[in-house]
């Protein structure tokens, strides 16, 4: 091979790498370019998907008891509504007596009163010693002062939001069923406060009282 073809040869050889280089410059690399985002961007949506199925599975397990929240929610809704709703209170009343084999001579249902923020108080002090002194000791044993209790509040219940009514319930009956209809006012859907209760033997039936209860029933003011 003479001079002249040996560098045609090599001339040949350098054009044809450099075709190959441009060829994978201009052609090759770019598709890989774009495959290589599209891995980033299919990682970052598998992320994206494994994150939002943990929040999925969160909020499933924190909704798993949402039917039973929500049962207790209008049980208490029932306890203390959002209105006085005095005629259902009433109705109520009349179906417990029912049951219960008294009869209600008379109801009444005083003015709202605005609730009142308890104050703390100091526990009455108690003795706590029982022991019986020795005759040779004239001494009492001192009492021991119990520690003082704060009354639970809660910033939510408020004066502006929460409001009591006083009523008067009159009954009739055997002292026994007149003790469950006050056990059943007080355990009943809607929340009583039993404040009083006063009971006299009937001159005409000796084996019924009148009886007459005091008590409050509340509502809360839903927020706007």
């Amino acid at each position: 091979m003479t001079g002249n073809n040996r560098l045609w040869v090599i001339g040949s050889v350098t054009v044809m790498i450099i075709v190959l280089v441009a060829g994978w410059l201009l052609g090759a690399q770019p598709f890989l370019d774009a495959a290589t985002k599209d891995d980033t961007e299919r990682a970052v949506i598998e992320a994206q998907n494994v994150a939002q199925q943990a929040e999925i599975g969160r909020l499933a397990e924190e909704n798993k008891d949402l039917a039973a929240i929500d049962s207790e929610y209008k049980g208490l809704q029932k306890s203390i509504p959002s209105s006085p709703n005095t005629a259902a209170f009433i109705q109520g009343l009349d179906g417990l007596a029912a049951s219960t084999g008294v009869q209600v001579t008379g109801i009444t249902v005083s003015e709202s009163q605005a609730y009142t923020v308890p104050q703390s108080a100091e526990a009455a002090a108690v003795p706590t010693d029982t022991t019986t002194p020795s005759p040779a000791s004239t001494e009492t044993p001192a009492p021991t002062i119990a520690v003082g209790y704060v009354a639970a509040t809660d910033p939510l219940i408020t004066p502006a939001n929460f409001v009591g009514i006083k009523v008067g319930v009159e009954l009739k009956g055997s002292y026994q069923a007149v003790l469950t209809f006050v056990n059943g006012l007080q355990t009943g859907k809607r929340l009583v406060l039993v404040t009083g209760f006063t009971s006299t033997a009937n001159a005409d039936d000796q084996t019924s009282v009148s009886a007459h209860v005091d008590g409050l029933i509340f509502v809360i003011k839903q927020g706007d």
